[in-house]
C-alpha cells in the first residue's frame, strides 16, 4: 500500500512538473512578445528559444516560431533565422514572407545555392509572388552583370594595349583577348534570360543582354 501511495505521489509530481513547464513556456513566450514589441530582438530571441525548448507535447505555436526567425534575422543570426523560417514554411504559416526571409538569410550566410533553391520552391508554391520573382531576378541580373563587366574589362584593356602600341588589332594577342571577352559575355546571357523570364519588363536586363549579344557578334 505504501509503495502504491509513493507511485501515485511520483506520478502527481511528474504531472505537476509538466504543468509547471507548460506555464513557464507560456510565460517565456509572453515575455518574448513584450521584448519583440520593444524591439529588443536579442532578448526576444533568447526568450522564444527557451519557451520552445520547454513547450512539450502541445501543438507548436507557429507565430512564436516565425517571430523567433524574425528576431534571429534582425540580430544577424542568419543560419538560425533560416531554420526557423523553414519551420514556418513547413507548417504553412505566413509562407510567402517566410520564403523571402529564409532565402535572404541563406544568401547573407553565404549559401547562394540554398538561396536560389528556396526562391525557386517558393515561386512554384506562390506563382503570383512578385517579391520572390523580383528578388531572384535581381540575383540573376547581378550574376550576369559580373560576367558582362569582366568581358568589358578585357576589351577595355585590349584597347589600351593597342593604343600603347603593345600589339595591333591584327595580332594574335588581340584576337585572344577578344575571344576571352566573348567567352565572358556568353556566360552572362543565360543569367540575363533567367532574370527576364522572372521579370519580363526589366529594362536593365534587356539592355545588358542586347549589349552582350552585340559584343559577341561584333
Amino acid at each position: 500500500m505504501k509503495r502504491f501511495f509513493l507511485v501515485i505521489v511520483f506520478c502527481l509530481g511528474m504531472i505537476a512538473g509538466f504543468a509547471q513547464d507548460a506555464v513557464d513556456a507560456v510565460q517565456l513566450k509572453n515575455e518574448g512578445n513584450d521584448a519583440l514589441r520593444g524591439k529588443d530582438y536579442k532578448k526576444a530571441l533568447e526568450l522564444f528559444e527557451k519557451s520552445l525548448a520547454n513547450w512539450g507535447e502541445e501543438e507548436t505555436d507557429n507565430a512564436m516560431v516565425y517571430n523567433a526567425g524574425y528576431c534571429a534575422y534582425k540580430t544577424k543570426e542568419y543560419e538560425k533565422a533560416a531554420k526557423f523560417f523553414g519551420q514556418s514554411i513547413d507548417s504553412k504559416y505566413k509562407t510567402s514572407t517566410a520564403y523571402l526571409y529564409k532565402a535572404n538569410s541563406l544568401l547573407k550566410s553565404g549559401d547562394e545555392k540554398g538561396f536560389v533553391e528556396t526562391l525557386e520552391t517558393g515561386i512554384a508554391a506562390n506563382p503570383n509572388s512578385s517579391k520572390m520573382k523580383s528578388m531572384l531576378s535581381k540575383y540573376y541580373l547581378k550574376e550576369g552583370n559580373a560576367f558582362y563587366k569582366e568581358g568589358a574589362a578585357i576589351l577595355k584593356q585590349a584597347a589600351t594595349d593597342v593604343s600603347a602600341g603593345k600589339y595591333k588589332t591584327t595580332d594574335d594577342q588581340y584576337a585572344e583577348a577578344t575571344a576571352k571577352a566573348k567567352a565572358e559575355f556568353k556566360k552572362s546571357l543565360p543569367l540575363f534570360d533567367k532574370a527576364l523570364k522572372l521579370t519580363p519588363n526589366n529594362d536593365t536586363a534587356k539592355q545588358l543582354k542586347a549589349a552582350a549579344t552585340q559584343a559577341i557578334n561584333g
